[in-house]
């Protein structure tokens, strides 16, 4: 179980690394009106936030399977709202472009949402066996 944890974090670790390299060749190739300032800001949220939900599925993951499912759809949607309650806010409040904040918004989530969704799913067929 804890090589598993350990292997989740490493993942999470080099994906959050590849997406600020991409990230700042983005801000340094693109032209000034579509540079992302903010972009770190929104990758460190994302990859902090898929890190604490999925340390707490596996852990509720032992325990009885109908609490999993509701602790599993709580989360989801505490996660789905707080996110857009993030994008509301820059959008808001940031000086950058809205529509490449939009875009990189989206492929963060992409990203670490079948991230976090397929480790989860391997964890839950390994406790299942």
């Amino acid at each position: 179980m804890k090589s598993s944890s350990s292997k989740f974090l490493f993942t999470v670790l080099v994906v959050t690394l590849v997406c600020a390299a991409l990230q700042m060749l983005w801000n340094q190739q693109a032209p000034e009106h579509y540079r992302l300032q903010n972009g770190y800001v929104l990758l460190a949220i994302f990859s902090v936030s898929i890190t604490l939900i999925h340390l707490f599925l596996v852990s509720s993951a032992k325990g009885e399977p109908q609490a999993f499912v509701r602790k599993y759809m709580a989360s989801t949607v505490f996660k789905f709202m707080f996110y857009i309650l993030l994008l509301i806010v820059l959008l808001l409040f940031s000086s950058d472009n809205k529509t490449i904040l939009i875009l990189h918004y989206l492929f963060y989530y992409a990203v670490f949402t079948v991230l976090e969704v397929g480790f989860l799913y391997v964890e839950l067929q390994k406790m299942k066996k």
